[in-house]
């Protein structure tokens, strides 16, 4: 590994580390008011809340099999199902690609060209992203102005640009496909096509936005197995999963968006909960995802 890779990969360890010292250091030294929190364990409720994750990722495995199919490549569920998990565990790698490079090769084996799975690939993280911060923004307007926008105009402005983006890429799927081309092209890679029209894009955005719904409100059940959360809370809860998650996805310095995706949820939920609640909450949450998505690959294992 050249000099330049092991300082990238430093840097990388020493930004979690300082995100996660501060999560903690905050923690710890304010751990009475978590002692004195009114903590409300249900497992049944933790188990609900496992279902609905699980029944979450099944359905984004069921869109994939849909955007396949769209390029004329037919994969049983079952086995895009074992191809998803055993490559999903590569997300927590640095550089964000692994588990991508390791789809394309499994989904080879199973007969799909490559540039049929890199652009279904492409297509699905880009939906994926741009249905969880719509989400994000309707649920959330308000509370993501405040903490985030409201004393940084810069912030405002990089918002309003990525927003205008993200609406471009969403009506004009060929503006997309230019832009993935050129990356192509630089890599000395084979030209891919996103032969999608606008109906295709409001479907997969609506497909996706369902997932985050979901995700939404396992989530909730989550928090409420823990903590007395009332069903009023579901938007904002939502909001801040999705914009948690999809912050800690375009985090490309951190492997797994480790860190900057708990440093957003603690923000995001200190408007329900006191701050070291918040930050626990946020910390528990990185394990209930582990889990269900450990849960999943436990599942695929046995598929053929």
């Amino acid at each position: 590994m050249g000099t330049k890779k092991i300082l990238i990969r430093l840097a990388q360890v020493a930004v979690i580390i300082l995100i996660f010292y501060f999560l903690l250091k905050g923690l710890i030294s304010n751990w009475n008011q978590v002692k004195d929190f009114d903590w409300q364990f249900n497992y049944y409720l933790l188990i609900i809340s496992f279902a609905l994750q699980i029944m979450a990722l099944f359905w984004l495995v069921k869109i994939w099999q849909r955007m396949l199919r769209h390029t004329r490549s037919s994969v049983p569920y079952f086995k895009l199902f074992k191809v998803w998990f055993f490559t999903n565990l590569g997300k927590y790698l640095p550089g964000k690609i692994w588990q991508f490079l390791g789809m394309v090769y499994m989904l080879e084996r199973e007969g799909v060209p490559k540039k049929n799975s890199f652009s279904t690939g492409v297509l699905a993280q880009a939906f994926s992203v741009i249905s969880g911060l719509i989400i994000s923004i309707l649920f959330l307007g308000a509370n993501l102005y405040s903490h985030f926008f409201s004393k940084n105009p810069t912030l405002v402005m990089v918002g309003a640009v990525f927003g205008l983006a993200i609406l471009v890429l969403a009506c004009y799927p060929k503006i997309l496909e230019r832009i993935v081309n050129l990356g192509l092209r630089i890599l000395k890679k084979e030209k891919i096509s996103l032969d999608i029209t606008l109906k295709d894009v409001i479907i997969y955005l609506l497909s996706y936005s369902f997932s985050w719904l979901l995700f939404g409100l396992a989530f909730l059940i989550f928090v409420k197995a823990m903590a007395d959360a009332s069903f009023n809370m579901y938007p904002m809860l939502t909001g801040a999963f999705a914009f948690s998650l999809n912050i800690g996805f375009l985090a490309i310095f951190t492997p797994g968006g480790i860190g900057v995706r708990e440093g957003v949820l603690v923000f995001l939920l200190s408007s329900f909960f006191p701050l070291p609640v918040s930050t626990l909450i946020s910390l528990l949450s990185r394990l209930w995802i582990t889990v269900g998505e450990l849960l999943c690959f436990l599942i695929a294992v046995p598929l053929k």
